[in-house]
Order: structure tokens, then C-alpha cells, then sequence
């Protein structure tokens, strides 16, 4: 299979990798059906919030 090159892997601590986990985990028990966002799809969120952050917060500086 061949790699996109607009991915990169990304490592992540132990502790973030449980973080990620226990929101993934919260997000099946809200689903009625048991799903659950996949890890990836978790950890592109946070890191869109984090950016998101950082920029709005460099707009009001």
C-alpha cells in the first residue's frame, strides 16, 4: 500500500496515548450504537483545537 505523503505519524507519551483512549472510550458510551471515533480522528480534533487556540490567542496579543 502506498503512503500518502501528506500524512505523517505522530508519537505520542504513554499518558497522551491513555488520554486519547479514555476520550474515545467516553465518546462509545455516549454513542447509542457503541461506536466510537477512531483514534486518529480523535488526536486530528485535538490537534485542530490546539491550532486553533494558538492562533486565536496570537490574534489577541
Amino acid at each position: 500500500m502506498a503512503q500518502n505523503p501528506n500524512f505523517k505519524p505522530v508519537l505520542l507519551t504513554k499518558e497522551q496515548m491513555a488520554e486519547v483512549k479514555r476520550i474515545q472510550d467516553e465518546e462509545r458510551s455516549k454513542s447509542p450504537l457503541n461506536v466510537a471515533p477512531s483514534l486518529n480522528a480523535i488526536v486530528r480534533g485535538l490537534m485542530d483545537k490546539a491550532l486553533t487556540s494558538i492562533t486565536v490567542a496570537e490574534g489577541n496579543a
